[in-house]
């Protein structure tokens, strides 16, 4: 009897997260921000919440003020503590513990994003993620590092630990990062503040500041903003854009 009320209560749970996450208007918005403000790490003021958004593990999850979390976008949080086989990439610029994800304030992370966090992810103050795009600090190799001459290593997660390879790097990035449609951060990667990744672009190393980045792999075309980023306001004094 009292495994079936726990079952039932579990079922419940999940239905009512069910219908909050698919409830459409301001009610939906105004649900969703009260269920996940108990539940995720961090949730600051105005932070809108869209359809279908899927948090893993939301008490590893930060979202700064004035943010938008668009429909149907998927965030994974939380560390791996399996013992699977992995390459590490560390990243100074990360200084979060890892399977974290902060997103900044005025950010807006579009359509169908998706986010693997199990790395640990950090985007800045107004960055900008479009449509479609992929940010993965924790993805499945297709062979060993170690033993590249193994038939045995699957590229999939339904196989034994054993036979799997992973790459886990943190991802960083930096304020007024725009990330355009459709395109891909692999882990271990730091972009720089004012920069921007152009549409369908596989991001594999880390750019500076006011970088445009382009292609597959992606490499800096140019600068993004003339004078460094810079410009001078009426009085004269240097701010940054």
């Amino acid at each position: 009897m009292v495994k079936a009320l726990k079952y039932l209560l579990k079922e419940g749970i999940q239905v009512y997260q069910m219908f909050i996450s698919y409830l459409p208007g301001t009610a939906g918005v105004v649900l969703r921000y009260r269920y996940w403000r108990k539940r995720l790490r961090y949730l600051g003021k105005n932070v809108k919440i869209d359809v279908g958004v899927y948090f893993q593990n939301p008490e590893y999850i930060s979202i700064g003020d004035n943010s938008w979390i668009d429909r149907g976008v998927i965030i994974l949080a939380g560390p791996d503590k399996s013992k699977r086989e992995r390459r590490y990439i560390p990243n100074p610029h990360f200084r979060l513990e890892k399977g974290e994800v902060y997103i900044g304030r005025y950010v807006h992370i579009a359509q169908y994003v998706s986010i693997s966090g199990i790395g640990g992810v950090y985007i800045s103050d107004e960055c900008g993620i479009a449509a479609g795009s992929k940010i993965y600090s924790f993805t499945h190799h297709y062979r060993s590092d170690k033993e590249p001459d193994r038939l045995d290593i699957i590229f999939s997660p339904q196989v034994t630990h054993e036979r799997q390879f992973m790459i886990e790097g943190p991802i960083y990035l930096g304020n007024n990062v725009g990330v355009a449609m459709d395109s891909i951060i692999l882990p271990g990667v730091s972009i720089g503040s004012n920069s921007f990744v152009a549409m369908k672009s596989v991001v594999k190393d880390s750019f500076g500041e006011n970088s445009l980045v382009a292609g597959n792999p992606a490499q800096k075309v140019k600068e993004r903003f003339l004078d460094g980023g810079r410009k001078h306001n009426e009085q004269g004094e240097l701010s940054f854009s």
